[in-house]
């Protein structure tokens, strides 16, 4: 069974009050319930590691880009086979193989009620490739997205990601999807915390804001005017990212919320020229 996750569409809010009649207390149970349109888009969201937490952290940092035409569903790489953490080659082939024997049903099947599908890994990941193949449907990778989403923006832009593996890694992914190492003196590079995307939400929050933070500084004395959070795990620290700027004024791209974003247009282009 697939494990997809939808987020609720309904909020239940108790209040305990007197009650009239007695000296004893009633619940009172609201129940607050957001429409969602017949025709709404649902967009799967999937984190190719086996790390739940990574999932869930997820979700509130995503739910104010949810309406009633627009549906997020998650889907988190099988945790007896995905790693926990993916810190290099070899743990981005294990999850995408692992991730594509579980969602190659859903992905083939004409039916599916999911009309786009984002890859919530900050990496060339193959994955995004594999699930190309196999429906016509929108497939998009965080990392390609945010690097579209940076260059519309029109300033040098750098990265901040996890380990130093993704240093070399991203440059030659940049180079690989965009045709170009520098993006014609756009690019200003990578810069790493050292950490594991794991570590990320298992070490200090202190200690995690200052790395980001000292990553960052080195991309804008790099020249870099729009700083890239380059992992998933990274959703929601953007303010570690403005203290590195230390008063530059820098635009700041969270990955995965530009990943939503960006496929929800493209849903919405195909479905109004009836593809």
């Amino acid at each position: 069974m697939l494990n997809f996750e939808s987020c609720k569409l309904a909020t239940s809010i108790s209040t305990a009050g007197p009650d009239r009649n007695s000296n004893s207390s009633v619940v009172t149970t609201v129940v607050t319930i957001v429409a969602v349109m017949p025709g709404a888009q649902k967009v799967l969201v999937i984190n190719p590691n086996s790390s739940q937490s990574m999932t869930d952290a997820l979700k509130p940092i995503l739910s104010d880009l949810e309406h009633p035409g627009l549906e997020l569903d998650y889907f988190t790489g099988p945790a007896e086979l995905s790693p926990p953490s993916i810190n290099d080659s070899t743990t981005s082939i294990l999850s995408a193989a692992h991730c594509f024997e579980r969602l190659r049903t859903e992905i083939v099947r004409e039916t599916s009620s999911h009309d786009a599908y984002l890859v919530a890994c900050f990496s060339d990941h193959p994955l995004v490739g594999m699930l190309r193949e196999h429906t016509s449907k929108p497939v998009l990778g965080i990392f390609e997205a945010s690097v579209m989403h940076a260059v519309a923006l029109g300033q040098p832009f750098g990265i901040v990601t996890t380990g130093r593996h993704w240093e070399q890694a991203l440059t030659a992914g940049v180079a690989r999807i965009f045709g170009s190492a520098d993006m014609g003196g756009m690019f200003a590079g990578v810069e790493s915390t050292w950490m594991t995307a794991g570590e990320l939400h298992t070490t200090s929050h202190h200690v995690v804001s200052e790395k980001i933070s000292a990553a960052t500084a080195r991309l804008v004395a790099r020249g870099a005017r729009t700083i890239i959070m380059g992992c998933a795990g990274m959703s929601g620290m953007e303010a570690a990212v403005r203290v590195g700027c230390s008063g530059v004024d820098a635009r700041v791209v969270d990955a995965v919320r530009s990943g939503v974003t960006s496929l929800e247009g493209l849903v919405k282009t195909q479905n109004s020229r009836g593809d």
